[in-house]
């Protein structure tokens, strides 16, 4: 899958070259499968950015990981923080494009959507759920699939929210970026989140589900917040959009 996935990558900066004004760096990738090491250049250092297999010459940034490790990341069924964490992913160089590694994985992702499917291709294959990493047939991969969907169908709510979340539901995390284009969710952490909510999956679901009060779990230290209150508060805003939310942040 990795093959597929700097394919799509190559055609992504072919057809969008503002992904280098997002990232502004080079990288290089060491995937290891079956005892092989395989090279691959990303260079998004200026417009429109390249790519070609082998070293590259200079590196910003070196990812190295195993291609299991590596298709995981892809699918969101293991994020980057918890892969370095358990050595199970490698960095050197610059960690700060490490972490800009999601809005290159995104852009690839979007870019692919919006690709014409092929003739014999259903035309719901593209709302499968894995096409997204959100609904991962889990509880709480259907919870971040109707937060997608609540998104998508509320453009405004990046310009009454205009703030990034980050969702650490035990050893998972998930992005809510309602502060940039049109908005979007996505499986892994955030580059740089405004507000961090940190919960066991448990006390989250029970709390969307109405189950749990929102003030009694903060009280309770079910809930954490770091960084922006403010934001925090405005989630009730997020949870109203959804389809039968019952759920509301402002009872802080």
């Amino acid at each position: 899958m990795s093959n597929k996935f700097f394919n799509d990558l190559d055609a992504t900066i072919k057809k969008d070259g503002s992904l280098a004004q997002k990232i502004k760096g080079s990288y290089q990738f060491d995937i290891t499968e079956n005892g092989t090491v395989k090279h691959y250049s990303v260079d998004l250092k200026t417009a429109p950015g390249s790519f070609k297999v082998g070293k590259h010459e200079k590196p910003e940034c070196t990812i190295i990981v195993n291609e299991e490790d590596f298709v995981q990341i892809l699918e969101g069924k293991l994020s980057e923080q918890t892969a370095f964490m358990k050595k199970k992913l490698a960095i050197k160089g610059n960690m700060a494009l490490a972490m800009k590694f999601r809005t290159i994985v995104n852009a690839v992702k979007a870019n692919s959507k919006s690709a014409p499917a092929a003739a014999s291709t259903p035309a719901t294959t593209a709302a499968s759920p894995a096409a997204g990493g959100l609904d991962d047939g889990t509880p709480l991969g259907k919870e971040f699939e109707k937060l997608s969907k609540a998104v998508i169908a509320n453009p405004d709510l990046v310009k009454k929210i205009n703030g990034v979340y980050q969702f650490d539901i035990d050893t998972k995390k998930y992005t809510v970026d309602l502060k940039n284009n049109k908005g979007s969710v996505s499986v892994g952490p955030a580059p740089k989140a405004d507000c961090t909510i940190t919960m066991k999956e448990a006390d989250f679901l029970s709390l969307m589900s109405g189950k749990l009060n929102g003030q009694a779990a903060f009280t309770k230290g079910l809930l954490k917040i770091k960084g922006n209150m403010g934001l925090a508060m405005k989630l009730g805003q997020l949870t109203k959009a959804m389809p039968k939310a019952k759920f509301k942040f402002k009872t802080f």
